[in-house]
């Protein structure tokens, strides 16, 4: 009997110490789910505790409505000072002439935005204003505020806080949410950047030294690869040159090419000696006779290379520098055949900046006539074009003469649309378009320039 009543009384504390276990066991959990939920502040909390803490410090505080503002519309927003009772000094005196007023806009941290208070104290005169127009300057810049990391605010003491009566609010990104806190205190209240110190961004760290450019290996590798790379690309031929560089790493080529498009790359010898200068060649390659800048590289990498056409033989210089002193230097001229159909009768300039538009793009050669040619000059030409559904075709706009500053032609077709800009030092931009169910097309070309004169070719590709 008393063997069967111990029996039972340890089942008994072993039940009470099991239960222990599961309470304890389901505690530590509920603690570590406490503990492992990140602390996560929306905007209306940033605004929450900007008031909280300006309440703290003496200061009258109301928070407006929620703002919503999308992108290119300025919103006016009327700033009251908090009236006497407001949040942190209930039963305070009215508003003082001595007093400040500060307003703060709250959006997410990505939202960029400007604030512009409708006066303020020290507004530039109509003689200074003159002297900002005169300079480039726009002397409303000085009057805006703009946003670091969602938020903006704006202090305004004495006399001069009547100039927050209206703020307008202006939106650089996409769309954003604003939250408006504003505060009459005696002084200016505790810093933003002390309140929600998240929002700050800290120092800028140095550049540091990025150390010696890496070296670009043997020449007579660069140069195969360079071949390899243009054979892979379509060249017909590869034609390397050679000539030795100058004391300082400087020379000029002047090699005579023929019609086409050439891709020049200049590849210079490293020195073998521990002690030398970094090889870094800039290059550019002008037209003999006109002058005409064809391609230029100034990159920071060792090599360089040139991308041009040309509407007829010539001869090209091709002038360098950055050279690790008098060391071998090889041109490989790659060459394209001029692309069939490309007209001539616009001239050589015109038919060799046609073929880059095209060597550009990658697109292929033409296999039939253009179905539209056009002549236009300085501005904006709309040209229609009839097309065949379920065909597609490729524009091209190239200057024939005069000076370039800019040339886009763009593409309407239905509800769709493409364009191509004219990269630097080139006179030709070409865009690829199809047709699905359209029997038309509107091709524009605008062009900026000194007198520039361009013509347009519409082909249409298989």
């Amino acid at each position: 009997m008393a063997a069967a009543r111990g029996l039972v009384e340890r089942g008994r504390r072993a039940a009470a110490g099991a239960a222990r276990g599961a309470a304890l066991a389901l505690l530590t959990a509920l603690a570590g789910l406490s503990a492992a939920a990140p602390a996560r502040a929306d905007l209306s909390d940033d605004a929450a505790r900007v008031a909280r803490m300006w309440s703290l410090s003496g200061a009258r505080v109301a928070r407006l409505s929620p703002l919503f503002i999308e992108h290119g519309r300025v919103r006016v927003v009327a700033v009251d000072p908090p009236p006497a009772g407001a949040a942190g000094a209930a039963g305070a005196a009215g508003p003082k002439a001595e007093e400040c007023l500060t307003v703060v806009f709250l959006a997410s941290r990505t939202v960029e935005f400007t604030l512009e208070p409708d006066s303020f104290a020290g507004e530039p005169s109509a003689l200074e204003g003159l002297v900002h127009r005169l300079r480039g300057q726009d002397p409303e810049d000085e009057r805006r505020i703009h946003s670091v990391a969602g938020a903006a605010a704006i202090l305004r003491c004495g006399a001069a806080r009547e100039g927050l009566r209206r703020v307008a609010v202006e939106v650089l990104s996409t769309r954003g949410a604003f939250d408006v806190v504003v505060a009459a205190s005696s002084g200016p209240p505790e810093r933003l950047e002390a309140i929600l110190p998240e929002r700050v961004s800290g120092p800028i760290a140095p550049r540091g030294d990025p150390g010696r450019p890496a070296e670009p290996g043997p020449l007579d590798a660069r140069v195969a690869r360079a071949a390899r790379r243009a054979r892979a690309d379509g060249a017909s031929r590869v034609a390397p040159v050679e000539m030795r560089a100058s004391s300082v790493g400087t020379g000029q080529f002047s090699v005579k090419l023929s019609e086409g498009c050439h891709r020049l790359d200049l590849m210079a010898e490293v020195p073998g000696v521990a002690v030398r200068r970094a090889t870094d060649l800039d290059a550019e390659a002008r037209e003999v006779g006109t002058g005409r800048l064809l391609g230029r590289d100034r990159s920071d990498a060792p090599d360089t290379r040139l991308d041009f056409c040309l509407g007829e033989p010539g001869v090209v210089e091709v002038p360098f520098l950055g050279a690790a002193g008098p060391v071998k230097v090889v041109l490989s001229d790659a060459q394209w055949p001029m692309p069939s159909h490309v007209p001539g009768y616009f001239g050589a300039r015109a038919r060799g900046n046609l073929a880059f538009a095209l060597q550009r793009r990658r697109a292929p050669a033409p296999r039939a006539q253009a179905i539209v040619e056009a002549v236009g000059a300085q501005g904006d030409t709309l040209v229609p074009v009839q097309v065949e559904p379920g065909r597609c075709y490729f524009a091209a706009a190239a200057l024939v003469r005069g000076e370039m500053r800019a040339l886009r032609i763009s593409v309407e077709l239905g509800d769709r649309a493409a364009r191509d800009d004219a990269g630097e030092h080139s006179e030709g931009a070409g865009v690829a378009f199809c047709s699905e169910i359209e029997e038309s097309a509107a091709v524009r070309v605008s062009a900026r320039g000194g007198s520039p004169v361009w013509v347009l070719s519409v082909w249409p590709m298989d």
